[in-house]
């Protein structure tokens, strides 16, 4: 059996890097807070602080998805983030903190967009799988 060579490469982010390293795929702008997030390729969901100018804008950022962040949507007035991902999952995040509170896992495939419905306080999520699945934001963040 002859051996195969696999040459690997991967870039090692710096902690405090602000920018997004490849393209962005949702924005969603907080009016309570001033704050806008952002939903990038490189996995990364970030805070900026609309009431800072230039570089001071960054916050934090968000970094629990593997793959693309497709979508966002800011639900209970700002207080959280639901991110749609390429790596089949929906996180629910503490907006405020930056900290991710939970995984859902029911998609087959990438996750592509999200609908906020703020009058019955659900989310619809749709993927690559065909399926469409319906959230209930009170019973995930309660």
């Amino acid at each position: 059996m002859q051996k195969k060579r696999v040459q690997l490469s991967f870039l090692i982010r710096n902690e405090n890097e602000r920018l997004h390293r490849g393209g962005i795929n949702a924005l969603r702008y907080d009016p309570k807070n001033d704050r806008l997030y952002t939903a990038g390729r490189d996995s990364i969901i970030r805070a900026w602080d609309c009431k800072r100018y230039g570089s001071d804008m960054y916050e934090y950022s968000m970094e629990h998805h593997t793959d693309w962040v497709n979508d966002i949507v800011l639900v209970n007035s700002g207080k959280h983030i639901l991110s749609a991902s390429s790596d089949a999952t929906i996180k629910l995040w503490n907006a405020p903190k930056g900290t991710c509170m939970s995984t859902l896992r029911t998609h087959k495939d990438f996750v592509k967009c999200l609908a906020y419905a703020k009058d019955k306080e659900q989310v619809a999520s749709g993927g690559f799988d065909n399926n469409i699945f319906l959230w209930d934001i009170n019973v995930l963040t309660a």
